[in-house]
């Protein structure tokens, strides 16, 4: 029975890789309206790879491959952490202010956002002020070799590491849990 098991799992293996493969190659031709559909394709091949999004209790980031464009996620963001209780503080798109501030090339598009729950905030500045390290939430948007990733910090690796406690602790694992469901949407 294991060696059948384990058959089962290469062969989805060896699909999942066979499909992205072939994304990947018609991504390369393709039409900027259609690469939407490729990347939802991409996806489903890794998710049968069991390598969709990764985050566990020793990983220091959350990670989703997201299923839209770039400039799509981009888009999304300000309004997605408005409706759980997010405030956008800064937005840095390195790919596009780098080359033009340090005449560099920046190859993929890379964005990273600062947001804000102003009452958790004050919360853990009150209680606990030596968390402000946590402070303020980050997405990071990236593309590479035609995907786009969202990552961002693992609160509950940070928290067990930094010693958070009681209510505020679960206040900061409840938002955490709002933002890793708010980018498993993309």
């Amino acid at each position: 029975m294991k060696e059948m098991m384990g058959r089962m799992d290469a062969d989805m293996k060896a699909k999942g890789q066979s499909m992205m493969e072939q994304c990947k190659s018609m991504m390369a031709r393709m039409e900027p309206d259609m690469r939407a559909e490729c990347q939802s394709m991409m996806q489903r091949a890794k998710s049968m790879m069991g390598e969709s999004e990764k985050a566990g209790p020793g990983d220091l980031v959350f990670t989703h491959t997201a299923a839209g464009t770039f400039d799509e996620i981009e888009a999304r963001v300000e309004a997605d952490g408005e409706a759980i209780g997010l405030e956008l503080k800064k937005h840095y798109p390195f790919s596009k202010n780098l080359p033009a501030q340090k005449g560099l090339e920046i190859k993929e598009d890379a964005s990273v956002f600062e947001l804000c729950n102003a009452p958790l905030a004050a919360e853990l500045l009150n209680t606990q002020p030596e968390l402000n390290v946590l402070m303020p939430c980050r997405i990071s948007i990236y593309a590479k070799d035609g995907e786009v990733f969202v990552t961002i910090p693992n609160l509950e690796t940070q928290l067990a590491a930094l010693g958070a406690e009681g209510e505020l602790k679960a206040n900061i694992l409840d938002l955490y849990a709002k933002m890793v469901e708010m980018i498993k949407a993309w």
